[in-house]
C-alpha cells in the first residue's frame, strides 16, 4: 500500500534519537515535513486506516515510540491525513493486536474528545 511505503521512507530517513523524552519531538518534526505527502496518498478511509495500523506497529516495535503513538495520530489529525471517522473506526474495531491495550489507553481522552465534538456538532444542527 503507498501510505505504508511512504512511512516506510520517512522513517527510514532518520537517525532517531535513543532517549524516549527526545524521540517524541524529533518524530513530529520530522513528520510534520512529511504530512502533506501521507495526505495526498490518503484519499480513501482505508488507506487512512492503512496508515493508522502501520504508525501503531511501527511505535509497537520501536521502544521509544510506544508513547509517541498518539501525538502523531494527533498531528495527523490536524494536517487532514486522518479523518475522524477513520481514527473512531481504528478505536472501536480496526486495530492491530500488537500493543493494543496500550495504544487504546493513550488514544483514550482523545477519542473522547473526538465523540463530544461529534455530538456538539449534530446537536448543533437540529437547533437551525
Amino acid at each position: 500500500h503507498v501510505s505504508v511505503q511512504v512511512w516506510t521512507t520517512v522513517m527510514s530517513q532518520v537517525e532517531w534519537n535513543k532517549k524516549e523524552e527526545l524521540v517524541a519531538e524529533q518524530a513530529l518534526k520530522h513528520l510534520k515535513q512529511y504530512t502533506p505527502l501521507f495526505e495526498a496518498f490518503t484519499t480513501v478511509a482505508r488507506s487512512e486506516l492503512v496508515l493508522m495500523l502501520k504508525t501503531q506497529e511501527f511505535c509497537y516495535g520501536n521502544m521509544n515510540f510506544m508513547k509517541v503513538f498518539q501525538k502523531i495520530i494527533l498531528l495527523f489529525y490536524k494536517t487532514d491525513v486522518l479523518s475522524e471517522e477513520v481514527i473512531l473506526k481504528w478505536y472501536k474495531e480496526g486495530h492491530s493486536v500488537k500493543g493494543k491495550m496500550m495504544f487504546l489507553d493513550q488514544m483514550k481522552k482523545f477519542i473522547e474528545w473526538l465523540q463530544n465534538a461529534e455530538e456538539e456538532s449534530e446537536s448543533g444542527e437540529d437547533e437551525d
